[in-house]
């Protein structure tokens, strides 16, 4: 079998079929709602803060691989009151709400806090999940519970019907216009800056114990400058699966989708998917190997802050000996030994 016709297959035994995508959002989309309507019938507050659901991560770039089981959302939040994005440093910003001081979400110095955000929205999420919650859709009921509170990003959610599992990560987000970017401006054209909304999201930063520290993150500017790029998408499903199959601990679909947007203007991606693939996964391994990956929006963030010392190490040398192995099944258009990295 050739490299390039493995490819190919490979591709396509990951790619979702259109029945399961349905399947599975159907259900996602019923157990996100009742979850939301039990939070605000829980606190007054998120009642008249909750401003929708936005979808992030693989899913709203459609690379997301085999099954639809797992949903990123950020869970936009608007008060009665003026937020302001203040620059901070790197990719963080300072929420600035003086009118609100009044509110218990905002402190005496007229900031938001991270800890009091999120132990406001965790002590909700535990007030509806003080039991497991079962809920019945089209025909297959769901014992479903709160997994992680909040103490990172995301307050997750597990859903569980017999051997089907589909989870939820819902990450508060403020929301703002492009026009009141208060970093740098970012490696994207005006105007899809001026069409699609940012976020900042509430995100310690490396080294830092300031509790006021929020992330800038804007998955719809990501999704529109990828967009059109012939096969960046496939290569960047390819790099998932290999992640999928090996041990490369705690390397998120995020990083690899950065060393591919690092590299986004720099490359010819109407190249055959194979080319690229060794190439990317290249990109990967200097990144690894010098320790940092930039954000994409913001210069002085380094994406590996959050893997730890030992999992970056173990993604170095594996993602090293990937590669070796990817150069000599291309080179020697081995598609059977390329299949074996893929399980």
């Amino acid at each position: 079998m050739s490299f390039n016709y493995a490819i190919k297959n490979i591709l396509n035994e990951l790619q979702i079929s259109d029945d399961d995508r349905a399947d599975y959002v159907n259900d996602a989309i019923a157990i996100q709602n009742y979850v939301i309507e039990r939070l605000k019938s829980e606190d007054p507050t998120f009642r008249s803060a909750y401003d929708g659901l936005s979808l992030g991560g693989s899913y709203l770039d459609r690379v997301k691989l085999l099954t639809p089981d797992e949903f990123d959302l950020h869970m936009k939040l608007k008060f009665p009151f003026d937020v302001v994005p203040k620059k901070n440093e790197n990719a963080f910003v300072l929420l600035y709400a003086p009118g609100g001081r009044n509110s218990r979400l905002v402190s005496d110095d007229g900031y938001i806090y991270r800890e009091v955000l999120q132990g406001w929205l965790r002590g909700i999420f535990h007030k509806v999940f003080n039991s497991s919650l079962r809920l019945t859709c089209f025909g297959r009921t769901y014992t479903t519970k709160y997994t992680a509170g909040g103490y990172g990003c995301a307050h997750s959610i597990e859903a569980r019907c017999g051997d089907r599992t589909i989870s939820f990560d819902l990450v508060p987000a403020f929301e703002f216009h492009g026009s009141q970017w208060p970093l740098d401006v970012a490696p994207v054209p005006s105007q899809v800056r001026s069409q699609y909304s940012w976020f900042a999201i509430p995100q310690k930063k490396s080294g830092s114990n300031d509790d006021r520290t929020f992330m800038v993150c804007a998955p719809h500017w990501e999704r529109e400058v990828m967009k059109g790029s012939y096969n960046l998408k496939n290569v960047l499903r390819l790099m998932k699966g290999l992640r999928d199959a090996n041990d490369l601990p705690h390397l998120s679909s995020y990083m690899l989708k950065s060393v591919i947007l690092q590299q986004l203007s720099n490359v010819n991606w109407q190249r055959d998917e194979a080319l690229l693939l060794v190439e990317m996964w290249q990109q990967l391994v200097y990144h690894l190997r010098c320790g940092t990956l930039p954000f994409f929006l913001a210069n002085g963030h380094n994406i590996f802050d959050r893997m730890g010392g030992s999992d970056l190490a173990t993604c170095q040398i594996n993602a090293i000996e990937i590669l070796r192995k990817l150069k000599i099944y291309h080179m020697n258009d081995n598609g059977n030994g390329l299949r074996q990295l893929f399980n």
